[in-house]
């Protein structure tokens, strides 16, 4: 049985890919909506999903982002 050194370890790299990845979707998201005038300064609503099937994990987590 992995140890709970091991098993945080794991978990950290797989959010640390997922942090990169996000991270420019939600920023090139944010400039195209400013682009097309849709979003000006103020604050944006965000959700991300987190799902496993194979773990039985399903949330959903709730933010804004600040602008």
């Amino acid at each position: 049985m992995i140890g709970d050194k091991e098993l945080r370890a794991s978990v950290d790299r797989y959010l640390g890919a997922m942090r990169s990845q996000a991270e420019a979707e939600i920023a090139q998201a944010l400039r195209d909506a400013m682009a097309r005038g849709k979003l000006s300064q103020g604050s944006a609503e965000a959700a991300i999903a987190l799902t496993c099937d194979k773990i039985g994990l399903n949330v959903t987590v709730y933010g804004k982002i600040d602008l």
